[in-house]
């Protein structure tokens, strides 16, 4: 019998602790537990960061870590264009024209949409910033599908006019500039997928007309020059995501028996001549986009559930590590319903200041131990709500703030917490709500605000007074504000310049880096009311109020270059006070105006997305 050794070529190891770069299938003995270990291999969907707009009959292409999403149906048809970095969505460059159903090819920085609604012969190229207008299709088509990449991309199948019903068995190639006809395709039909190269390209599923039963589940691959079939699907289906390549490929979804339709979360794998069963998605969904370098590293992107458009992405992966998503979970309730607290401290080691509940303005704290809340010192100045707040549990800081029947007052109280009790401080110079700060009780930075108007007002504290810097690029009240003393970010917010009502709603994100501020990349959606906690490298922002409907559950967050979506908070919300450490992945987010206007005691705590190796322990039976 073969030793290990002679099979593997090395021996069995003996460490202390397990080891994070061993490769599938090899052994180990940990002289710590005392047991044989090696790595396995799983499988599987996880959920991740949703699209910015939910919506069907989109395109997708490139790969897992570098994503493009573009046009679908919301409604209405649209242009929007999303990118992915492998953990959340982006907003990129709109479409010249809003489309939907159309063949897709290529890679984020170099895309390609091709036919699509209105049975359009358009194509356009992405560069990773903008849309520009390509060569025509021969024959304009609707529903088809699409592969290879900008300079060499294929499109086949489709819909095409005079009825939606009537499918198409036309290929077409694309050098680059224009499309030149390709071979005939086997099995006419639209709304199907396609995934591979230009010269090694696969068709599968889609809708195959006269019927019942419409839904197909022939495969056929391309070889530069002629179509062949290839394994049937396991499930016939329509309106299903392609990813991975024409002998490594993935079945994502799908919409089967139609009619009616029947949503799957099913997804199958293809070796180059078979599909077998993969691992099921989180949840059932057809007319979705896929994309991805292979069936062990794919993308489900937005869709239909069968009641309503999604936003959901799903990561596919095959890998000796498990990937936990980024995402919320339920905290300690605080001791009663508000809005408008300020925050301070981490997640488990957090204060709640202040606030109001619509019949009371508090001016009470609560210290979060990272499962509940207790009460700490009261404040001595007027109970107060929308107030800027930073620092520690034992060291935190809160200045202005709102008070007055309905919160028309401003003020300029500023106070000191030690861990048990407030003591006042030297007042900010105008009495401002609705501000921000960053930093410590010592080394802080409070800018923006009400008093009102909206100010582009910003105040450096060295734990005795307050010196005006540099303004404000733009100014803004209600935002999330974060960071440090010297390297402060401004996100959001509400700037009344801009026009009356929702259109004083942002986006614009400024950046400071200690002497001056600077517009950066702006989020992904205007709101305010929002909140925040990181470092001008890595942050985030979670809930706030939108023009429609009135709050938002989307959590944004910052890599220090832009703004990515993360998982979205249980419950929508606004004017929660959160919580989180310079840098720390991990924040919290409590109370707020959640549900129609109505304050709640809701804690929800934050969790980034981690990675970890999948350990087995060797045994025998």
């Amino acid at each position: 019998m073969a030793t290990y050794k002679e099979i593997f070529g090395k021996q069995i190891k003996v460490l202390a602790s397990d080891p994070t770069n061993e490769s599938e299938g090899q052994i180990w003995y940990n002289t710590t537990l005392n047991n044989f270990r090696t790595t396995l291999v799983t499988e599987a969907w996880s959920s991740s960061s949703p699209l910015i707009t939910a919506r069907r009959n989109l395109g997708g292409t490139g790969i897992q870590t570098a994503a493009l999403a573009f046009g679908g149906q919301s409604p209405p048809i649209v242009g929007n264009t999303e990118e992915y970095n492998g953990s959340g969505w982006a907003a990129g460059g709109a479409m010249g024209t809003a489309r939907k159903s159309m063949a897709s090819a290529g890679t984020q920085t170099a895309g390609l949409a091709a036919g699509g609604s209105g049975y359009t012969t358009a194509t356009e190229q992405y560069d990773g910033a903008a849309w520009t207008a390509g060569g025509v299709l021969g024959t304009g088509r609707s529903y088809l599908a699409g592969c290879g990449t900008e300079v060499a991309g294929l499109a086949f199948g489709g819909s095409t006019p005079p009825t939606s019903t009537g499918s198409s068995a036309l290929t077409e190639e694309y050098a680059g500039e224009s499309w030149t006809g390709g071979g005939v395709m086997t099995n006419a039909r639209h709304t199907l997928a396609g995934t591979g190269t230009q010269t090694a390209g696969l068709a599968f599923g889609g809708f195959v007309p006269p019927g019942p039963p419409y839904d197909e589940n022939k495969t056929e691959e391309y070889n530069g020059t002629a179509w062949a079939n290839g394994g049937n699907l396991n499930t016939a289906r329509q309106g299903l995501g392609g990813a991975g390549t024409q002998d490594s490929a993935l079945a994502i979804g799908g919409d089967n028996n139609y009619p009616p339709s029947v949503f799957l979360t099913i997804s199958e794998k293809y070796d180059g001549t078979s599909w077998t069963a993969a691992p099921t998605l989180g949840g059932a969904r057809g007319y979705t986009a896929g994309c991805g370098a292979s069936n062990g590293s794919a993308l489900a992107i937005g869709g239909y559930s069968g009641t309503a458009n999604i936003a959901v992405t799903e990561e596919f992966n095959r890998s000796t590590n498990v990937i936990t998503a980024a995402a919320w979970a339920s905290g300690g309730a605080l001791p009663a319903v508000r809005s408008g607290s300020g925050g301070a401290g981490t997640q488990t080691a957090a204060l709640n200041i202040g606030g109001e509940n619509g019949a009371a303005i508090f001016g009470t704290t609560e210290e979060y131990n990272g499962s509940s809340w207790t009460a700490g010192g009261a404040l001595n100045a007027t109970p107060s709500f929308y107030m800027a707040a930073g620092g520690t549990q034992s060291a935190g800081i809160r200045a202005g703030g709102m008070t007055g029947p309905v919160g028309t007052d401003p003020q300029d109280a500023v106070e000191k917490y030690n861990g048990t009790s407030w003591t006042a401080a030297t007042a900010i110079p105008t009495a401002t709500g609705h501000g921000m700060y960053a930093g410590t009780q010592t080394a802080g930075l409070f800018y923006g605000g009400l008093t009102p108007p909206t100010v582009t007002t910003s105040l450096s504290y060295d734990g005795t007074s307050w010196t005006a810097t540099n303004s404000l690029a733009i100014p803004k009240a209600s935002g999330a504000g974060f960071g440090v003393q010297t390297a402060a970010l401004a996100a959001g917010g509400a700037n009344p310049a801009l026009g009356p009502g929702t259109t004083a709603f942002t986006n614009n994100t400024q950046i400071w880096d200690g002497t001056n501020w600077t517009t950066t990349t702006s989020l992904n959606n205007s709101k305010t009311h929002l909140r925040g906690w990181g470092s001008t490298t890595s942050g985030a922002v979670a809930g706030g109020r939108v023009p429609a409907p009135s709050s938002t559950a989307q959590t944004e967050e910052w890599n220090g270059s832009g703004w990515s979506t993360s998982a979205n908070l249980g419950t929508a919300g606004y004017s929660g006070s959160s919580a989180g450490g310079p840098g720390s992945p991990s924040g919290l987010y409590a109370g707020g105006g959640r549900g129609p206007g109505a304050a709640s005691a809701l804690t929800e705590e934050f969790a980034g997305e981690t990675t970890a190796v999948n350990y087995k322990t060797i045994t025998t039976s």
